[in-house]
């Protein structure tokens, strides 16, 4: 086979944010968050976010795979999972203390950045139940390799776990992504609508919220 499936693991972090940035560029909301931030700049930032993941991983059941391409061992792809956990509170207060004060770099649309997330924040609190519900929180596949069955390759390995515990999984999904998470029995329970005009987009963008049942489409 070409391409593995093998755990992430902080080496590939550069690989990571490589992948993350080349194919969210487009993307209307997302590659809007950031639009003015110095490349150097973003990339450390990017690099950043995806240490705290490894180092924290513990405090949000945090689970991430990559796909290699084998021949060369290149990172092509990676999937973020957010698998069931529950925290004792004083792992619920380092929890906390992680979440306060968020920074963005000079460039960001603050505006954006704070209505998005606070959507999305809003949704995950009415939908997600995170001691007993799976969770896809990215899966990003290079561009040039995108249409070749990565992104089925590591949505199986989270939805192996997620069927053998008999459990939900919710995912915030592009319109882009939307068929294939259809395809693997996720459904439409909500919406999240941006009006892109004031922060330098052209009309609505959209994501669409998802829940799959245990065992539903082809996984």
């Amino acid at each position: 086979m070409p391409f593995r499936v093998l755990p992430a693991e902080p080496s590939d972090i550069p690989g990571m944010v490589t992948v993350h940035q080349a194919s969210w560029v487009d993307d209307p909301i997302i590659g809007r968050l950031m639009p003015d931030v110095e490349p150097k700049v973003k990339y450390d930032y990017d690099v950043n976010y995806y240490k705290d993941k490894f180092e924290n991983k513990a405090l949000t059941g945090t689970v991430m795979h990559k796909v290699i391409e084998t021949e060369t061992g290149k990172l092509v792809a990676f999937a973020k999972w957010k698998y069931p956990y529950s925290l004792t509170p004083e792992q619920q207060a380092e929890k906390d203390k992680l979440n306060l004060g968020r920074s963005y770099p000079p460039g960001t649309n603050e505006k954006l950045y704070e209505q998005f997330f606070h959507c999305v924040d809003t949704l995950r609190k009415k939908y997600l139940d995170e001691e007993k519900d799976y969770f896809l929180h990215l899966l990003i596949v290079l561009p040039p390799y995108q249409r070749r069955g990565l992104g089925t390759m590591l949505i199986r390995e989270g939805l192996t776990a997620a069927d053998g515990d008999k459990a939900r999984t919710y995912i915030e999904a592009s319109p882009k992504g939307l068929g294939l998470y259809q395809k693997f029995g996720w459904k439409e329970i909500d919406d999240i609508v941006i009006d892109m005009r004031p922060h330098g987009g052209t009309g609505m963008a959209s994501e669409k919220c998802l829940m799959r049942e245990p065992g539903a489409g082809l996984a």
